[in-house]
């Protein structure tokens, strides 16, 4: 026999002990390095871009992954589709220079909502500002779109990259009244946006800018003599105007007013305390309609315009009759002439819904400054006062518009008989929403009659209502404290598949219910 051999003691791989291997037998799977790039890239899309650059230092292959993914990417949200809130926190004007040449397919950048922009760099000083930004958008050569809310951003976008659109609705986030002097906005004729909403900003003018579609001025102070002398935005669709701080003379609107009727496709018009010409929009229609102007409207508001007539309104609505939706009528239009008339005219109303009779702005309404001091910053001298509209008045809105679902009446104190508004040729058969506020002289027994011929009613609220309580006896048991009909017996005799649900009571404040029973 040979010599024998010496047993050789097996050594682990790469130097670990048995213990070592059974541990690392038992550990979870990476089943996330397994993927390929292309899958991981696939799952990108559906995560947050905050999470995607989390990933990059988790591993080689995300890091790889992710650099990938970036690589071809076209449309990217730093938002998370989230429009109201802001953009990570963090970034520097280097930072996002880095991710954003990381991207050089990137066309569409949603979500740049920062929380603060320096206006220039400081030289020794890392910050996140308006030039760094403007760098880093430039450095993209494919770059299409931006949304943002920041008002000196966009600005800068607009006269350094007038070829970049701005996506979705600007609406700037820092609006308030009274307006604060360092918001500041000039538009250029060049800006290539579709939504402009600005609210508590200082505007020169309201230029022609073909491609805007839908335009919202709350608390805006145009500050030049003649803020709309070249106003045309032939494409406009929505034109809001509230409360802004503009020239007093009347006579500097009626720019605006013809601009408003060379939109053909104009829907939605509310004006809340403009002082325009009054009479002019009856000349400017009288002038555009065959034409189209002011024919496809289907929402009308008009607000504390201090010199609006009533064929100012009435031509509107008529011109506007076959796609009417909605109208909104400032206490001083509130009369039986203006409705008289439109009964008249033997018009049809396919699509109406909505009236609002007695309308007053929010704003007018929740404000807890005087008079003088709305004046004192800029807006409009106007004082309203309720409306005068009767019974009468409110039965030849009932014969005008007989396919009205919602109905609001602010203050109009010389209604009395709601159930005279009813006549057999008009039953307002697809009511199903009334709401009262403050029209005091209306009687209960009339009411109760009145609410008995609307076979659809479903909704009831009275606010401020029936001047004189009626005398019967204490809800006591309900804590409010006022006079109110039984409960077993409700106001009016509601159709049998109703049930009735009482809001709140108080002694001249009553808000009131009635749902469908199921």
């Amino acid at each position: 026999m040979g010599p024998r051999r010496k047993a050789t003691k097996l050594q682990p791989v790469g130097g670990c002990s048995r213990g070592e291997l059974a541990l690392r037998h038992n550990e979870p799977k990476d089943y996330i390095n397994e993927l390929s790039h292309e899958v991981l890239c696939h799952i990108f899309r559906y995560l947050p871009m905050k999470d995607i650059m989390c990933m990059e230092c988790l591993s080689r292959k995300l890091r790889e992954a992710v650099t990938l993914y970036l690589r071809v990417v076209k449309v990217v949200d730093l938002c998370a589709s989230r429009w109201w809130e802001y953009m990570p926190s963090g970034f520097t004007d280097s930072s996002f220079l880095l991710l954003l040449r990381k991207m050089p397919d990137l066309e569409q950048l949603y979500g740049l909502h920062p929380r603060y922009l320096e206006r220039r760099r400081v030289r020794g000083y890392e910050a996140f500002s308006i030039p760094g930004v403007l760098e880093a958008l430039q450095s993209c050569p494919n770059l299409l779109g931006v949304e943002t809310s920041h008002l000196e951003l966009v600005e800068a976008i607009w006269n350094y990259m007038p070829q970049v659109h701005i996506l979705g609705k600007f609406r700037n986030r820092n609006g308030a009244f009274p307006i604060p002097a360092e918001n500041k906005l000039t538009i250029p004729i060049t800006a290539k946006i579709q939504t402009l909403h600005l609210v508590g900003v200082n505007v020169p003018e309201i230029p022609c800018v073909s491609m805007l579609r839908h335009l919202y001025l709350k608390w805006v102070r145009l500050t030049k003599p003649q803020p709309f002398k070249d106003f045309l935005c032939v494409s406009l669709r929505t034109f809001v105007m509230r409360n802004c701080a503009g020239p007093t003379n009347s006579l500097k609107y009626v720019p605006l007013v013809t601009g408003l009727a060379s939109a053909r496709n104009l829907e939605q018009l509310e004006l809340v305390r403009v002082p325009f010409l009054g009479g002019l929009i009856q000349h400017v229609v009288e002038d555009s309609w065959r034409s189209g102007g002011f024919r496809n409207l289907h929402t009308i508001v008009f607000g504390a315009c201090k010199n609006a007539l009533e064929v100012d309104l009435g031509y509107l609505i008529i011109t506007a009759a076959r796609r009417l939706h909605e109208v909104r009528i400032q206490p001083s239009l509130t009369k039986d002439g203006v409705f008289s008339a439109l009964k008249m005219a033997e018009l049809e109303f396919p699509q109406f819904e909505t009236l609002h009779l007695g309308y007053v702005d929010e704003f007018l309404l929740q404000c807890k400054m005087s008079h003088s001091e709305l004046v004192k910053y800029g807006l409009a001298d106007v004082i309203e006062n309720p409306g005068i509209i009767t019974d009468i008045g409110m039965k030849a809105v009932n014969e005008v518009f007989t396919n009205i679902k919602y109905l609001l009446i602010y203050n109009c104190p010389h209604l009395h008989n709601p159930h005279h508004w009813i006549t057999d040729q008009s039953r307002w058969s697809r009511l199903v929403d009334l709401t009262l506020v403050r029209c005091h002289a209306i009687k209960l027994d009339s009411f109760s009659q009145f609410i008995e011929l609307l076979p659809s009613l479903e909704f009831i609220c009275l606010d401020q209502m029936f001047r004189e309580p009626p005398k019967t006896r204490e809800l006591a048991s309900l804590g409010g404290g006022g006079i109110f009909p039984p409960m077993p017996e409700p106001v009016g005799p509601f159709p049998p598949e109703c049930s009735w649900n009482v809001l709140s009571l108080g002694p001249l404040n009553c808000r009131v219910s009635t749902e469908r029973a199921e």
